[in-house]
């Protein structure tokens, strides 16, 4: 079962457009387009431009993390990632809800 709450990447790296490319610690990897994140905030707008978006590093807590300070929780990557989709943050805990509930009855 994954637990959403304690991901962490081990690496990230910008591709073409906003797509981030992703490797968490557990191995499982993905792309993900985080566009519809980027535009959701005015506070994220920096990360339009293809040099601030390219500047992606993963940080102590295993987060990836742009300059001024924008970073994105792994267990809410880790959901997207899995949907195939960026998801409003309803959407968000309710997907990860479901899947733990799932796993829970199966266990």
């Amino acid at each position: 079962m994954t637990n959403y709450y304690l991901q962490k990447l081990s690496s990230a790296a910008a591709e073409a457009g906003h797509r981030l490319s992703v490797i968490f610690a557990d191995g499982y990897s993905a792309t993900i387009d985080l566009r519809p994140w980027i535009d959701r905030a005015p506070l994220r707008a920096p990360l339009l431009d293809r040099a601030v978006f390219e500047r992606v590093v993963v940080n102590e807590f295993g987060a990836p993390e742009w300059p001024e300070e924008i970073d994105l929780s792994p267990g809410t990557l880790r959901a997207w990632c899995e949907a195939g989709r960026v998801m409003t943050k309803n959407e968000t805990d309710n997907w990860i809800a479901e899947r733990t509930r799932a796993a829970q009855e199966v266990a």
